[in-house]
């Protein structure tokens, strides 16, 4: 006679696979496609004549060329016309697979190659992820030839998806000299991201889909599109539905690496796996959607790919999904694989909301979700300062709205009311980078992570502080306020260029009466 617990686990097991076949037929977005194109030629670095010995072994088809790092550096080899000693300060190398460049000094010609090998005991890139088309291996390891294999079946043309969408309107980066956001540039473990003053650059040759920049990006600027968010929540969806459907409990969704999937044999019945390019191309909207979906739990499977940027982020990332959990009044349902102090979620009603938005609108369909199926969630959730969602806070004994805030605001969280002195807030938009606090003059801002589980009062638009106008006292016209006014007037109070009283009336008056009173007979001193 059959157990009642092993009739369970078949029976989860069943729906199980009715939904992973259910998941695979949700079509897959389509994205670019980036394109190499990689001769013979080949680069081979060393620090002695072991570097000319490896580019001897090399098979017809590909053609070396050999720099050897030497401290004095040196004229071509004369045993080997294609070896030069160099110094490794004078030499510059950058690229890609079929486009890496070499230049013996900053004002050399430059050389092109297809491919490089690197024999240095200091590897010229140190990527955590090499750079396609690039092998660094010790002259004396068994793994040359290994490499050697590989420089050869890596000429020819190749392909690979365009792994991302940018949208530098979105980026928090930095704005008028102040930076606030460097998240994606640390976690990118191929390093193919370049922070500039204002936004980030993408190589998308460099680029290997490890997807975490995506993951950290406070504000959807850098989104994932292989699949897109919509995509991948599309066939989240879909997955656990169909297993609740076909009769499956406690859903256990497993976020793996498609390069290693586990074999559904050797998974409990009830743990549901969910291929990704890459661990953390998938980030909070993705786990608060899973179980806002009806997951019990969401696992991250280890990864050898996993690097410590790479887990380093990830962990932050799992550590506010859980306090939004917790805050909510839910038990830390999300973690990695082997972390035992996860607990499953109760029963609640399956959310049935598509993926259709940026990353931040999905994210706040799961919260809202989720808000109203906990059983006494607070109005105000307070945060770590690693959420990107919440408030500023503005001292209105120093805001003098001179509104620089609002200039660097990339978001519009921030904005100046255009019929009167005021500052308004629109708390759904604010990503919490800090921008508006570090560009205010009178040092009145302060954040204030938090999480409003009222979408109303959320989405809303907020006066943070206000005053009336002041007019200009030649021509009533509206051109600054009160408090602006009164700190010019006493910061210059006794200043030997305004002790006069009709220097310190044109404090008072607009630009162009000023101007007008100055030029005046009776404006005059």
């Amino acid at each position: 006679m059959q157990a009642s617990g092993d009739k369970n686990a078949v029976s989860d097991a069943a729906a199980r696979d009715a939904a992973l076949a259910a998941m695979a037929a949700v079509p897959v977005d389509a994205t670019g496609i980036v394109n190499f194109d990689a001769g013979g030629r080949v680069l081979v670095l060393g620090d002695d004549e072991r570097a000319v010995a490896f580019a001897s072994r090399l098979p017809d088809g590909l053609q070396a060329r050999v720099v050897i790092f030497d401290p004095l550096g040196a004229v071509p080899t004369s045993a080997d016309p294609l070896a030069i000693r160099a110094r490794r300060e004078d030499f510059s190398l950058e690229g890609r697979l079929g486009d890496f460049v070499g230049r013996l000094d900053s004002g050399g010609p430059a050389e092109h190659f297809d491919l490089v090998a690197d024999l240095c005991r200091v590897p010229w890139f140190d990527d955590a992820w090499p750079r396609f088309g690039y092998h660094a291996v010790a002259p004396d390891s068994p793994a040359v030839d290994t490499v050697v294999a590989e420089l050869s079946a890596e000429t020819g043309q190749f392909e690979k998806p365009r792994y991302y969408q940018y949208d530098a309107n979105l980026c928090v980066r930095g704005r008028s000299g102040f930076t606030a956001c460097n998240r994606c540039v640390q976690a990118c473990p191929a390093g193919a991201i370049t922070a500039l003053a204002e936004r980030v650059e993408v190589d998308p040759f460099l680029c290997q889909g490890g997807g975490v920049c995506a993951t950290v990006c406070p504000g959807g600027a850098m989104q994932y599109a292989f699949p897109t968010v919509e995509g991948a929540i599309a066939r989240l969806r879909r997955l656990l539905e169909t297993y609740r459907g076909a009769g499956g409990r406690d859903a256990v969704v497993l976020v793996h690496d498609a390069e290693n999937p586990p074999r559904p044999e050797d998974l409990p019945g009830n743990l549901l796996p969910f291929a990704v390019e890459e661990v953390g191309s998938v980030g909070a909207e993705f786990w608060l959607s899973a179980v806002a979906f009806g997951a019990g739990t969401v696992v991250l499977a280890e990864s050898s790919r996993l690097t410590s940027s790479v887990r380093n982020a990830l962990d932050v990332q799992l550590a506010d999904a859980v306090a939004l959990l917790q805050g909510l009044g839910f038990p830390p349902a999300i973690g990695w694989r082997d972390d035992d102090s996860l607990s499953g979620m109760p029963v609640i009603r399956p959310a049935a909301y598509s993926g259709a938005g940026d990353k931040r609108e999905i994210l706040f369909l799961a919260l809202d979700h989720l808000a109203g199926e906990a059983a006494d969630a607070p109005p105000v959730v307070g945060l770590p300062a690693t959420v990107p969602l919440g408030e500023i806070r503005v001292d209105v004994d120093r805001c003098t709205l001179c509104v620089s805030c609002a200039t660097v605001c990339p978001r519009g969280a921030v904005a100046a009311e255009d019929e009167r002195p005021a500052l308004l807030f629109f708390e759904s938009r604010c990503v919490q980078c800090g921008l508006c606090e570090h560009a205010c003059p009178e040092r009145a801002i302060t954040l204030n992570p938090r999480f409003v589980t009222d979408r109303d009062a959320r989405t809303r638009r907020r006066v943070l502080h206000e005053e009336p106008p002041f007019e200009c006292i030649r021509c009533g016209t509206p051109f600054a306020t009160r408090s602006s006014i009164d700190r010019v007037m006493a910061r210059l109070d006794g200043h030997r260029m305004f002790g006069a009283e009709p220097a310190r009336r044109r404090l008072q008056m607009c630009g162009d009466c000023r101007v007008i009173d100055m030029m005046s007979d009776s404006g005059a001193n």
